[in-house]
């Protein structure tokens, strides 16, 4: 059975965590704004408004107006001669602006906007991350980078090579080992690397990140645990044959590794399990491997599978198991993946996720690009952990409909044979878990990614855009605070260099979106 590693056939190598919310916990909601810069939807507080009163109405004076009406003024705000208050149960910040405009004692009444730490990590290679600037990730960094004691991604595969920077902190538990030939498992720690797949796969989904070093993870704190299920004697480093030997594994080793973690799920050391299978045969899922997938499902795991890289018409098992989550692959344009294996199956079982180019670590302490449905995979599964960790009361079933419900639509409308449900967005995937909307559409707001942009370090800066303003046609063009143009682009990426060629220099700078579909604005830090 073999693994799903880099494509080089077809690709050369290349370069919130609330179960009960507490009585005083923020609660937030939709709000459209139609006037001024910041005009679009925004996050803001819920049954709270910000109000200014008259001059001339005494604080006694300004209470006893608002309380007629419902309203009570929680408190001033020093200096500002602004009011927070507090809004009817009930009652939207739409409604209550409204009405609180109407009362003769306001002057001036404005939502109570919620503003978020922006957490951007300093991993020095997270400039060629495409693919977190794909999913959104940055933006889901804001609400939840992932806990160590809440989740945990089994990677079912060649073996974690402990020693990796990136990824010997974040293994926890007992690694193992199964023989591929009769599944007998013995401990493997610290875990060892038949060859490099199991490493790259470990570093897309929960690379530690934040510690400027290397890579970003989808998951920042999520724990590993390494189930090697092939044989080292079996591998060259590259995940080649040696002479006699088959780099591959067999159905009952799998099966075993699956039963193994099974009584790990929900424990005091893992948290919650989520498993990764980056290989496959071709072929229907068999009874044996069916019953131990049922099995662990049963038992509360969420289980993730390479759909296969043959450019076939059928997903390979086990990501055509019942209960698996089958993940296809895209490019950086969002185009499904010239070697993505497609089924109707995928319509309800299935995902997408980027899988060209994924840079993530290697073995012997080192980082590659990598290729394949292999590296989509985890990426998902790291983002079960992430949702797991943001919302540690939730199932399996509500984690996996979190990540489908809020998946862009790609290709024709609705789900298809190509890419399944869509390919996932993170923030819009844990922003539907935590409940803080359910519509995303019509956000105004352009963000640049990384930012700080550091041109030496990321080589280029790219800039997403809403869904609502999703066109083939945009134009960028980056100005100075003072509204002074500074480059004019074609496309959603900036290299740091002015019209003219050169650097611009270091500072804050603004960018203007347009597309066929409407515009958006943002900002960014450059520094040299």
């Amino acid at each position: 059975m073999p693994f799903y590693g880099p494509v080089r056939r077809l690709l050369p190598a290349a370069l919130l965590a609330l179960a009960v919310l507490p009585a005083h916990a923020l609660r937030t909601e939709s709000f459209f704004s139609s006037s001024g810069a910041g005009a679009g939807k925004l996050e803001v507080a819920s049954g709270s408004s910000m109000v200014r009163f008259r001059t001339g109405v005494s604080s006694a004076a300004a209470s006893a107006a608002l309380e007629g009406a419902g309203f009570q003024v929680r408190g001033y705000i020093g200096g500002t001669g602004w009011a927070e208050v507090g809004l009817p149960e009930g009652m939207s910040v739409s409604q209550g602006l409204s009405l609180l405009s109407s009362l003769g004692a306001v002057e001036a009444a404005a939502p109570n906007r919620i503003f978020r730490p922006n957490r951007v990590p300093d991993d020095p290679f997270v400039g060629s991350q495409y693919a977190l600037s794909r999913i959104e990730a940055f933006g889901a960094w804001e609400y939840e980078t992932g806990s160590s004691s809440r989740a945990t991604v089994a990677i079912i595969d060649t073996g974690i090579d402990a020693s990796h920077p990136e990824l010997s902190g974040k293994l926890s538990g007992t690694s193992r080992a199964f023989n591929p030939t009769n599944g007998a498992a013995s401990n493997n720690q610290p875990p060892t690397a038949a060859c490099n797949h199991a490493t790259r796969a470990a570093g897309v989904a929960a690379a530690a990140s934040g510690n400027a070093l290397g890579v970003a993870g989808v998951s920042w704190g999520a724990r590993l645990i390494s189930l090697k299920v092939f044989d080292t004697a079996d591998c060259y480093s590259d995940c080649g044959d040696k002479p006699g030997h088959a780099c591959g594994t067999s159905e009952v080793s799998i099966a075993a590794a699956i039963n193994d973690v099974r009584s790990l799920h929900n424990g005091a050391q893992l948290g919650k399990v989520i498993v990764n299978m980056s290989l496959g045969s071709i072929g229907g899922c068999s009874v044996a491997l069916q019953t131990a997938v049922t099995n662990a499902v049963n038992d509360g795991l969420l289980l993730f599978a390479a759909a296969g890289n043959d450019s076939a018409t059928l997903m390979d098992s086990p990501s055509n198991c019942t209960g698996v989550v089958a993940v296809g692959a895209t490019d950086s344009a969002d185009n499904l993946a010239s070697f993505s294996n497609t089924d109707t199956r995928l319509m309800t079982a299935g995902i997408t996720a980027p899988g060209v180019e994924i840079y993530t670590t290697d073995i012997s302490s080192s980082y590659v690009p990598a290729s394949g449905t292999s590296f989509s995979s985890p990426m998902s599964a790291g983002l079960a952990a992430l949702l797991w960790s943001a919302k540690p009361a939730a199932s399996a079933a509500d984690i996996k409909g979190y990540m489908m419900d809020s998946a862009d639509d790609l290709g024709a409308p609705g789900p298809d044979r190509e890419y399944g449900r869509g390919r996932i967005n993170a923030l819009k995937a844990i922003r539907l878990a935590l409940g803080v909307t359910k519509d995303y559409k019509g956000d105004s707001r352009a963000v640049a990614y990384p930012n700080p942009f550091r041109p030496k370090l990321h080589r280029m800066a790219t800039i997403t855009v809403p869904d609502s303003l999703r066109s083939g046609n945009s134009e960028v063009k980056i100005y100075t605070p003072e509204g002074e143009l500074v480059r004019k682009l074609d496309s959603l990426a900036w290299d740091g260099k002015n019209d003219a060629g050169a650097g611009a220099a270091s500072g804050v700078y603004l960018f203007r979106v347009k597309t066929t579909a409407g515009s958006a604005v943002g900002k960014m830090a450059l520094i040299r």
